[in-house]
């Protein structure tokens, strides 16, 4: 009984805080600063956002892009590396080290190295533009991509490569029409994971941009905290709004989130 007690204050905590940005979303904005409990329906929020020589639909769209660009190379780079390492015959003291190196990139705090990527970047011509903020992204998330595709193709049976090498397929045609179909469903978590992190990056997308048009939605929504105003109804809307995308890609891939962290977890 009391177990359930907790689960249903946790379910309570984590529910209410999001019921609560959806009302004050629709809000006016008497009724958001009014001391009394007034309740109406108002879409002036989500008509401020979109009004015209405002950032947020371009925001929208560059972490949009940041995101698919993310995705696309740690795919690119994660799929090679991880059938590389598990089935191209590297010694098991290098695949220690480099599976050690991947693990010890994702909990470096990132606030910690912001000098020199701050460095690199302006020095690559890449400070505060889209491709700037997906190459970094793609470091952060690219350790994740490749320990958990290692992971899958390690656990494909050795006989699938071995017979369509005698075949006579090349070692590049056997990764893409034998083993790649196999660890799609790895690919696929790891691919949703890789999204879910990037959209919600704050850290990189405030320090390495000059705001406005040129940030992702998580810089653009902060910036409507102003010195001598904080802009509610539309923090609401816009995180509403942000919060939409990510959560149905959760809840439609939970399945295979969980399969791939808990393989990785076993297997790793």
């Amino acid at each position: 009984m009391l177990t359930e007690v907790f689960l249903g204050i946790a379910i309570l905590a984590i529910v209410l805080p999001v019921a609560w940005m959806l009302v004050l979303a629709v809000q006016p904005a008497k009724n958001i600063v009014s001391g009394d409990w007034q309740f109406g329906f108002s879409l002036s929020n989500l008509q401020s956002l979109f009004a015209f020589g405002q950032p947020f639909a371009t925001q929208y769209v560059n972490s949009i892009i940041i995101v698919a660009g993310t995705v696309v190379l740690c795919l690119l780079v994660g799929t090679l590396a991880g059938y590389s390492l598990a089935s191209l015959g590297w010694s098991p003291k290098m695949t220690a080290a480099l599976l050690a190196v991947a693990a010890i990139i994702p909990v470096v705090p990132p606030m910690a190295m912001v000098p020199g990527l701050y460095s690199t970047l302006q020095n690559l011509g890449l400070l505060g533009s889209i491709p700037g903020l997906i190459m970094l992204n793609t470091v952060f998330n690219l350790p994740f991509t490749v320990v958990l595709m290692k992971v899958y193709f390690g656990s494909v049976p050795v006989e699938l490569r071995e017979a369509a090498l005698i075949d006579g397929a090349s070692e590049l045609l056997t990764f893409r029409k034998v083993m790649l179909p196999v660890v799609a469903p790895g690919a696929a978590a790891a691919a949703i994971y890789t999204a879910i992190m990037t959209w919600n990056e704050f850290l990189f997308g405030l320090t390495m941009t000059s705001g406005g048009t040129t940030s992702p939605i998580t810089v653009g929504i902060a910036a409507l905290v102003q010195p001598y105003e904080a802009k509610w109804g539309e923090m609401a809307a816009a995180g509403s709004i942000t919060a939409i995308p990510i959560i149905l890609l959760a809840i439609i891939a939970r399945r295979r989130i969980v399969t791939g962290m808990t393989r990785g977890a076993v297997k790793g």
